[in-house]
């Protein structure tokens, strides 16, 4: 396993809770020019959707991103088990919550995800990082206009249409001179599981970027029909537990959680008397059904929405209130429950996998 300075995923400095407040995500700073696609609802074989290159990326209707049988478009099946030691897991979740809150990360702290197509500019990107195993990731569709996060992670993911290929990179940024650099990079196909099979990834688990994403057209739709993804300030050292495929886990505590570790919002919990706003429903339905994954290290007990700078148009207005973060008072840590959990992976054997999408050079 190779190891690094600080994590692929920085602790976000998520408000307390103190502070909170909601926001709408603001998007016409987007550049006019950004070569970005429409994503519709009809479906492609490669888990994305298609429309004539050049459109703005507006609110519609997303098609749901992998394969039918990745853990994250799998329904948690009735009476499923649930782990022996949940309780005590529980309590680190409901500390961390109550400290710093559960939350929507929306303009910080989150990945913006662009769309390219055969068209799209090709460039070669240096990889930074002292542990990376390769130095440069050759053949990556950029739009012009892409950016990443404003935050110290710096994320984004581009989605190749035609290709069916997805490129994430942590720490990217692009240069005077019109070169791009990033901390590290790594692509998979979209019609897979959203998972890197060796790690490398450029969270701390091995899951995609936007697996586990929140986009506003599900918020507009009503409806969230995936897992979600979250982190929060205690992952467990010692190795991921599956579908992760790494960590960077590294509390000793004894409620500490895996990364990789699926919770369930308690499916017999009556959602009608808790008061909640229209997108904490939808959230709170889509816990019970799909439950949320452990995917990285960070600050509080965070979700993360497609970034707004992915957009021309504003896709959270009416949908989200107005704030950098989104705060999800009205859903009851307590009773989340955690199923039965594999054993931890101690070693996983990160490596490279070469996807066909781009290609990583050592040297």
């Amino acid at each position: 396993m190779h190891t690094w300075s600080t994590s692929r995923r920085s602790l976000s400095p998520a408000p307390s809770v103190a502070s909170k407040g909601m926001w709408t995500v603001l998007i016409g700073r987007a550049p006019v020019a950004l070569v970005v696609l429409l994503v519709l609802v009809i479906g492609t074989g490669h888990g994305v959707t298609r429309a004539a290159a050049g459109q703005r990326l507006q609110r519609g209707a997303v098609d749901r991103l992998y394969a039918a049988d990745s853990p994250f478009n799998q329904k948690i099946p009735a009476g499923a088990k649930i782990d022996a030691r949940s309780a005590q897991l529980v309590n680190s979740v409901v500390e961390v919550g109550r400290k710093q809150g559960f939350l929507i990360a929306l303009k910080r702290w989150t990945i913006p995800v662009y769309f390219a197509d055969r068209n799209t500019p090709r460039y070669r990107v240096r990889l930074k990082a002292r542990w990376a195993p390769a130095r440069w990731f050759e053949g990556v569709p950029i739009p012009t206009g892409a950016a990443p996060d404003p935050a110290n992670d710096a994320h984004m993911v581009i989605i190749d249409t035609d290709s069916g290929c997805e490129y994430d990179f942590w720490q990217i940024k692009k240069n005077k001179r019109g070169r791009w650099k990033a901390s590290w990079g790594n692509s998979l196909r979209t019609d897979g599981d959203g998972i890197f099979p060796k790690g490398l990834s450029a969270r701390g688990s091995g899951f995609a970027l936007p697996a586990g994403m929140i986009w506003p057209e599900e918020l507009a739709a009503g409806r969230i029909e995936h897992a979600l993804q979250f982190s929060y300030n205690y992952p467990k050292k010692g190795g991921p537990v599956s579908p992760a495929t790494e960590s960077d886990g590294t509390s000793s505590r004894n409620d500490a959680i895996p990364e990789g570790a699926r919770l369930q919002l308690d499916p017999t919990l009556e959602l009608d008397g808790l008061g909640l706003r229209p997108y904490e429903r939808i959230i709170a339905e889509a816990l019970q059904q799909y439950g949320m994954f452990l995917a990285d290290h960070g600050g509080g007990v965070e979700l993360q929405a497609v970034h707004p700078l992915s957009y021309q148009d504003n896709p959270y207005d009416g949908l989200l209130p107005d704030r950098k973060y989104v705060y999800l008072d009205n859903i009851p840590l307590d009773r989340l429950q955690v199923l039965e959990l594999p054993a931890q992976i101690k070693d996983p054997g990160e490596q490279i996998v070469q996807s066909g999408c781009g290609k990583l050079i050592k040297r």
